[in-house]
């Protein structure tokens, strides 16, 4: 049976279609590797600045019975900054090589090329997809700890004042 020119001609807009649509999500699953990169590193950050200050504050403070309350936030401040550098140190970017697809794309039929590529690009999006599940979920851990620390420095603050 052979492919009428419309319909082959038609085949290779619905592959380059798939083609368009594969690539733009995984150029959006590369920017999110960005932006979890970016909440990771902010999340160390404060927590990092945060221990620091709740250290400097509980070494100023009146020695009273409750001071070692201070470590409880302090400790939980330390925990959230690892686990911040945990979710950047996750690595997320799966490369594809473009140069390697021109080349191919030139000296093969144009289908062909253009559906394998299609798959590798698809594989590596899913894999991508995967590994940002695993950073997210250890961000959101680190940013639980932040904000549980935060108020427990404050309850703590209280009440050694108080007292």
């Amino acid at each position: 049976m052979e492919i009428t020119e419309k319909e082959e001609k038609s085949e290779k807009q619905r592959d380059k279609l798939i083609y368009e649509i594969i690539i733009d999500r995984y150029n959006q699953e590369l920017q999110r590797t960005t932006d979890l990169d970016s909440k990771a590193n902010n999340v160390t950050g404060f927590s990092g600045i945060l221990a620091t200050l709740i250290a400097a504050i509980a070494g100023y403070l009146p020695k009273g019975q409750y001071q070692w309350l201070f470590l409880v936030p302090l400790i939980l401040l330390i925990i959230s900054a690892i686990l911040g550098l945990f979710a950047y140190w996750v690595k997320t970017y799966s490369a594809i090589e473009p140069n390697k697809f021109i080349e191919e794309y030139k000296n093969e039929t144009e289908t062909k090329v253009l559906r394998e590529y299609t798959a590798t690009i698809s594989q590596n999006t899913i894999t991508n997809h995967k590994v940002h599940e695993e950073k997210a979920d250890l961000i959101r851990w680190a940013f639980g700890f932040l904000v549980l620390a935060i108020g427990l420095f404050f309850v703590v603050a209280i009440v050694n004042w108080l007292i």
